[in-house]
């Protein structure tokens, strides 16, 4: 009965630092989630990216989240396969600190915390002050968890089976490092873990040479945590987890064998609390770890060769743990591959000699994701009412890429047919028009897809002047056209329906693809009451 007893609190101590720990996470996204992608999408050297992750693991509380945000912008193409893997490297690190800043004797400010973040939570109405009341509360939870975790574990001292059990990890480190791993997986953080192993080497009898065996373990979970949760990806972002988590157990492995060959020697460490012992072990690892950052490069070029002869499976909301970030976050990945696929596509119609295979391949690719993301949708559980808003806004988005996908596949690639047959040609003046029109969508492909991404208001204004450009850009070129059909060109009447067709197809796309922009303004206000506004209701009539 006491051994129930014991688990028993030991797990909701734990499961309460869990929820803290995403609670205060969410607040986090909802206060500064556009700075954040923003900072990460811009062009870093080597360091600054590892400081940003730093940075990163630490406010979020786990590197876990770091590192599926950068394997979706990674895999959306906003950053390269290898600042990918240098943000996630860092944020390992800054993990590694939060848990020494949460083992500092700060435990104090937690009802403090509770009482403020609660109060601002609970009785503000502003959005913004009320997910910093949610951060404060998040925190106040975290040390409120780990006051239960440390209760928890105090009577170990006093069980003789347990003792016994942790006698054995203190002989076999091996065993010490299974038991890390196994605890990080089923925990779903290696914060936690590692939190309650300190506590363990704290109160418990879970000596130096098991503890920081247990430690390894700890990190390896966490390296191998990613490719449980990614394991359907088939993506660069994948590769960026397979790099992290090769040079992480890599690293863990080599330092395993050591503290084995050297377990005499460092038994001195006993003199030691084990529970400093592991924290300095932790910290460690994760400062060597950055000594590999380096190999991050010739790592992920294996592991890139072996993802691109894969087959890329269908998408699924498997394994996210009903983690509202890690929902978004997975569905925005999809709707950016969505957003890649249309690129290719619009790229292949748009060509001198347009493949029809293949647009009809990318079309039906765009198809089944779009498919793929209703089924995920109609499977979601309940979700915050923000996180809500903003998975129906890239839902809306989806569907609109889709029917661009259709537009391209359809009509557009069929007169794009016909004029390769030679069935009609355009004037030289009415080709230039067409031509310059393709270019603009083509920049307003790009420019939707970072805007999805990133939020930025400013990108957001300016995709909405670049779809009025396009807009002005086919009244003139149809103002033209009329002209020279008035004038007599013969070679304008004959394919005077084609080009009409082909510039408002163009048109369509575009204003389809910028109503993103309009999404994301009217998010922060930027709409408000103004034409703008009305634009946004408008934009699938054009």
């Amino acid at each position: 009965m006491a051994i129930l007893n014991f688990a028993v609190h030991l797990m909701s101590g734990a499961m309460l630092l869990l929820f803290a720990a995403r609670f205060m996470r969410i607040g986090i996204e909802r206060l500064w989630s556009q700075k954040i992608r923003l900072s990460l999408s811009q062009t870093s050297f080597g360091p600054s990216l590892l400081f940003k992750g730093t940075f990163l693991g630490f406010v979020m509380q786990g590197a876990t989240v770091v590192m599926l945000m950068a394997a979706g912008l990674v895999g959306a193409g906003v950053i390269p396969l290898n600042s990918a893997i240098l943000l996630a490297i860092g944020a390992d690190l800054g993990s590694a600190f939060a848990v020494r800043f949460l083992t500092l004797p700060v435990s104090a400010i937690g009802p403090a915390a509770i009482l403020i973040g609660g109060w601002l939570y609970l009785n503000l109405e502003d959005p913004a002050k009320r997910n910093l009341g949610r951060v404060i509360l998040g925190l106040g939870l975290v040390f409120l968890s780990l006051t239960l975790i440390r209760d928890a574990v105090a009577p170990l001292r006093d069980f003789s089976g347990a003792a016994a059990v942790l006698a054995y990890m203190n002989a076999d480190p091996i065993t010490a490092l299974i038991t890390g791993i196994v605890l990080t997986l089923l925990m779903h953080s290696s914060l936690a873990t590692v939190l309650t192993a300190v506590a363990l080497g704290a109160h418990g009898q879970l000596g130096a040479i098991g503890g920081l065996a247990f430690i390894l373990g700890c990190n390896m979970g966490g390296a191998l945590l990613p490719l449980w949760l990614m394991r359907h990806e088939k993506s660069q972002g994948l590769t960026v987890a397979k790099t992290v988590a090769a040079l992480r157990c890599g690293l863990a492995v080599v330092l395993l064998m050591v503290l084995i060959i050297t377990q005499d020697q460092l038994q001195a460490l006993s003199a030691y609390r084990a529970d400093n012992v592991m924290l300095a072990g932790h910290v460690g690892f994760n400062l060597l770890l950055l000594l590999l950052a380096p190999l991050g490069r010739p790592v992920s070029g294996i592991f890139a060769q072996t993802a691109s002869a894969e087959t890329v499976n269908r998408f699924t909301l498997e394994n996210v743990n009903d983690d509202p970030d890690l929902i978004l976050s997975a569905l925005q990945g999809q709707v950016s591959r969505m957003v890649d696929t249309f690129g290719q596509l619009f790229k292949v119609a748009t060509s001198d000699l347009p493949d029809r295979g293949k647009i009809v391949s990318l079309e039906k690719q765009i198809n089944e994701s779009l498919t793929d993301l209703r089924l995920s949708y109609a499977t979601l559980p309940d979700m915050p009412a923000d996180t809500a808003g903003d998975i129906h806004t890239l839902l809306d988005f989806a569907i609109r890429v889709e029917f661009c996908g259709d537009v391209i596949s359809g009509k557009y690639a069929t007169i794009r047919f016909e004029a390769v047959q030679g069935e009609y040609a355009f004037t030289e003046m009415g080709q230039a028009e067409i031509d310059n029109m393709c270019a603009e969508v083509r920049k307003g492909i790009h420019l939707a897809q970072t805007v999805f991404w990133r939020g930025d208001v400013a990108l957001a204004r300016k995709l909405a002047q670049h779809k009025q450009k396009v807009a002005d850009l086919e009244q003139e070129s149809r103002r033209l056209h009329l002209q020279r059909v008035r004038n007599g060109n013969l070679t304008s009447l004959v394919s005077s329906n084609h080009h009409l067709e082909l510039i408002a197809a163009l048109k369509t796309v575009n204003s389809k693809l910028a109503t993103i922009g309009y999404a994301v303004l009217d998010e922060h206000g930027g709409l408000k009451k103004s034409r703008l506004k009305s634009k946004l209701s408008l934009a699938d009539k054009r």
